[in-house]
């Protein structure tokens, strides 16, 4: 269950709705500059916060306002009279926000007058910062937990005569007090988060439903080996902490870091209209190709990892890999790798001599060419297709509608070791009849399956890749003609 929210006429989004993730762990959200992604991820914490709604968002837009509906609770919040009113109703979750350079929390307490007082505090005035802090801050600044081992926090009672609400933090540096206010902005940064996090941690959550971490362009202010430390130090905090962890970011370190599946795309169209890409690879996010200083003689775009392992294992057994540089990349949907494929051949971002071959579930391939004429598109080398129709699509032929006993039998016994894949299509069955299961679209098209199996991957410490290593070494195992009509592809353009 995620939580719905809608947003109308708020800084520069028309209309938006978003399905904020309720199960733990990491999620990026990511877009060209001017998408909305920091008014998204601000809208998104009033879900539990109430910021001072005019700095956010500045004077409210006719009609402006940002709805919440989770668990059968709504949350309202609206302007009247060109002034922001407070939130109505509670969604009974929790979290904090930091909103990175902008809207940052490292100086909002702070009146810039007590500069000078702040420079004069002498060490009495001080304690020593938390083992959390310390350690967190070093680890992933430095990677080393002793290098803050002399970080100090202004005392309460020294904090509350200088009228601050929050007590700044000091290093001490060959015998120096260095304030927060003139530590580097990564420092800042580190030290807002960190804060908030502890207390964030002291506190309980209700219920099942996790507490939420929203982050805003944290990479700004932070060199790439930081920022994968901060990957690994917030995935700790998910995992073992009940948490949601979602940030926005341009960052390649940190979106090759996220799973396809947590990661959401913001795409701005002509009309204003923002279309949500979930799950999105990091390649599409990036726009980046990761190809060498001598650049690559074929790339091969696939939507996902199953397309990805068919394909190389086409290009391994046929040795169709020898004095040539191929590079197979996921893109994502097949809308995602028909427009990058065409940007890609457009804007250059691969070198000219490279060509271009994309390869595509076999389900879509009557919506492909209505869509190339919608969006103007077209290659020189037209799409070609796989062997299956999509991998949730082909699970939900082969365990559910007409049961494939040998694949059925693979996976049961190679790979669902705990709950059984009987027990699991069972109960996925029972869930459709009693309602449980009911959205019609994604049981249709496999996903409520899919769900179902990859839930229990999770629970016996596996993933997607252990599950599709299987699959392609039974498409290969079975003889299937259609494997030849692809590897007849590649052997033909790939010469």
């Amino acid at each position: 269950m995620s939580i719905r929210m809608i947003i109308h006429n708020v800084k520069n989004i028309d209309d938006f709705e978003f399905e904020i993730p309720t199960q733990k762990g990491l999620y990026a959200l990511t877009g060209e500059n001017g998408t909305g992604k920091s008014t998204v991820i601000s809208c998104a914490a009033t879900a539990f916060y109430v910021p001072s709604l005019f700095d956010y968002f500045g004077d409210p837009r006719e009609g402006a306002k940002i709805s919440f509906e989770f668990d059968g609770r709504r949350r309202n919040i609206t302007a009247n009279n060109d002034k922001w009113i407070n939130p109505k109703g509670q969604l009974k979750i929790t979290g904090f926000y930091e909103g990175s350079i902008v809207f940052g929390n490292r100086f909002k307490d702070i009146d810039y007058s007590l500069l000078s007082k702040l420079a004069l505090v002498k060490k009495e005035q001080l304690t020593n910062a938390s083992s959390f802090v310390k350690e967190s801050l070093g680890d992933i600044l430095h990677d080393d937990k002793t290098y803050y081992e002399k970080l100090f926090v202004l005392k309460s009672g020294e904090a509350k005569k200088m009228k601050l609400k929050k007590s700044p933090y000091y290093y001490e540096n060959k015998g120096a007090l260095i304030s927060q206010l003139n530590m580097s902005t990564g420092e800042n940064l580190l030290l807002s988060i960190l804060f908030s996090l502890e207390n964030r941690l002291k506190k309980d959550i209700y219920g099942d439903t996790p507490a939420f971490i929203f982050l805003d362009e944290i990479e700004l202010a932070l060199h790439s080996s930081a920022l994968r430390r901060l990957v690994y130090f917030l995935k700790d905090i998910a995992d073992n902490h009940n948490s949601v962890v979602v940030f926005s970011t341009h960052s390649i370190e940190l979106i090759r870091s996220i799973s396809p599946e947590n990661i959401y795309y913001l795409q701005r169209h002509n009309d204003g209209v923002i279309e949500t890409i979930n799950p999105c690879y990091p390649i599409y996010a990036t726009r980046n190709l990761e190809s060498s200083n001598y650049g690559h003689d074929y790339i091969i775009m696939v939507e996902d990892d199953l397309a990805k392992q068919i394909v190389e294992r086409i290009l391994r057994e046929k040795k169709l890999l020898s004095n040539k540089r191929v590079l197979v990349i996921s893109v994502g949907g097949w809308p995602q790798v028909l427009r990058f494929a065409y940007d890609t051949i457009r804007s250059n971002l691969a070198l000219s001599t490279t060509k271009i071959l994309i390869v595509l579930d076999r389900d879509i391939k009557n919506m492909v060419s209505p869509f190339m004429k919608k969006e103007h598109i077209g290659f020189a080398n037209a799409p070609v297709y796989l062997p299956i129709k999509s991998l949730e699509k082909y699970l939900l032929e082969k365990l559910v509608d007409h049961v494939d006993i040998t694949l059925f039998r693979e996976l049961n016994d190679y790979l669902f070791q705990g709950r059984s894949l009987d027990d699991i299509v069972r109960n996925y069955m029972t869930g459709i009849k009693t309602g449980k299961i009911k959205d019609e679209e994604k049981i249709k098209n496999g996903k409520s399956l899919y769900d179902e199996l990859h839930n229990e991957l999770v629970q016996l410490r596996k993933n997607d890749k252990d599950l599709i290593d299987i699959i392609v070494q039974y498409l290969f195992s079975t003889n299937n003609p259609e494997i030849e009509e692809l590897s007849g592809f590649f052997q033909e353009r790939l010469k």
